[in-house]
C-alpha cells in the first residue's frame, strides 16, 4: 500500500470550515478591516468581485497551491495538528477547464496522498503512475461546475465547492498589495457562514461518494442538532482575496476560522474549539499547462481494494 493515497484534501478541509463556519449571516466575523479601506458593499468592490469570479478569458491557466492548517482542541481522534496541501496545474482546454491535483494530509502522524485528474469529459483518481477512472454516477456532479464559461480558475475551484463570490459579507476594498511580484487589489469581507454551510454541504455529498468521509474517519453528513450547535458556536470567520490589478485573476485567497462551543455545544459536537487557517495562492497565471493522465489504468473495482485497506489501516 503507497503512503500517498488518495484525495484527503478536500475532506479535511470540509470538515474544518463546516466545523468552523457552520453559523448564519449574522456571525460574529471579524471587523478590523472595517477602519481601513473602502466602504464596506461599495460598487467597486461588488465590480472587483464580478471580475475576479465572473467571466474573465485571461484566468485561463496557471497553478494552484493551497494550504490549510487546523487545530483541533478536545477531540481524542485528532490530537495533533492536521495540516492539508493541494498543488497542481490547471488550463482551459479549448474551452474545457481541466486539471491534474496533487493531493495530500497529515492526519495523525501520517500522510495520505494521490491525484486527481479532471480531463475531457471524465474524471480520475491517481494513485502512484495508475490511474483509475471514477464511474459518470460520481464524476458527472463532481465535473458540473467545469461547465461554467469564461473564468477555467474558478471552475476548477468550484469542483471543491470554493466559492468566495457567495461567501463575502460586507466586503470592502483594503487597498493595493504586491503579491509575489504582481500589483493586486486587496479585498476583505466577514464570511457570509450560511452561504459557505450550504455549499460545503453539496461538498460532503460528493466526498462520501468518493469514500473520503469513510478513509479518513470523518462524519458523512451534519444533521440539523449539529448544524445548529456549529452555528452557535462561531466565533471568527474572515476572508481576504488579493485580485491582479491589470488582468483581475485572482492570486491569493485567505480564510480564517476561529469555533468555541459552549459546553453544552461540546457535548454535541464532541470538541472544544477548532482553528482553521487557509491561503490559496495562485501561480504562472498565462501560461500554458499541460494536463497528462497516466496510461497505466485500473478499474474501479481495483481502486475499492486499494481504499478497504487504507480505511482499515487508518483505523
Amino acid at each position: 500500500m503507497p503512503a500517498k493515497t488518495l484525495i484527503g484534501v478536500v475532506s479535511v478541509l470540509l470538515v474544518a470550515v463546516l466545523a468552523g463556519c457552520g453559523g448564519d449571516d449574522a456571525s460574529t466575523g471579524s471587523t478590523a478591516a472595517a477602519d481601513k479601506g473602502g466602504a464596506a458593499n461599495s460598487p467597486e468592490v461588488k465590480k472587483l468581485i464580478r471580475q475576479t469570479f465572473g467571466p474573465n478569458a485571461k484566468a485561463k491557466s496557471g497553478n494552484i497551491s493551497a494550504i490549510v492548517d487546523i487545530t483541533v482542541k478536545g477531540h481524542p481522534r485528532y490530537r495533533e495538528p492536521i495540516q492539508v496541501s493541494l498543488v497542481g496545474p490547471f488550463s482551459n482546454a479549448e474551452g474545457q477547464p481541466e486539471t491534474k491535483l496533487d493531493v495530500s494530509l497529515g492526519l495523525r502522524g501520517g500522510i495520505l496522498g494521490g491525484d486527481m485528474y479532471l480531463k475531457g469529459d471524465k474524471a480520475f483518481i491517481g494513485l502512484g503512475s495508475t490511474a483509475y477512472e471514477v464511474p459518470v454516477s460520481i464524476a458527472a456532479p463532481l465535473r458540473k461546475p467545469l461547465e461554467k464559461d469564461g473564468n477555467a480558475l474558478d471552475a476548477i475551484l468550484g469542483v471543491f465547492n470554493i466559492n468566495p463570490d457567495r461567501w463575502a459579507r460586507n466586503p470592502r476594498i483594503v487597498g493595493n498589495e504586491r503579491v509575489a511580484g504582481v500589483d493586486t487589489i486587496h479585498g476583505s469581507a466577514e464570511i457570509n457562514t450560511k452561504s459557505l454551510f450550504l455549499d460545503l454541504a453539496t461538498l460532503a455529498k460528493r466526498l462520501t461518494s468518493l469514500r473520503i468521509t469513510d478513509i479518513t474517519g470523518l462524519p458523512r453528513q451534519v444533521d440539523a442538532r449539529d448544524r445548529a450547535a456549529l452555528a452557535r458556536s462561531v466565533k471568527t470567520a474572515t476572508g481576504d482575496i488579493y485580485t491582479g490589478a491589470e488582468d483581475k485573476v485572482l492570486r491569493r485567497a485567505k480564510l480564517n476560522v476561529l469555533l468555541e462551543p459552549s459546553a453544552k455545544d461540546r457535548r454535541i459536537l464532541k470538541f472544544s474549539g477548532v482553528k482553521v487557517a487557509a491561503t490559496l495562492d495562485i501561480s504562472d497565471v498565462g501560461t500554458p499547462q499541460k494536463i497528462s493522465v497516466p496510461s497505466n489504468r485500473g478499474s474501479y473495482d481495483a481502486l475499492q481494494l486499494s481504499l478497504d485497506a487504507l480505511a482499515e489501516a487508518v483505523r
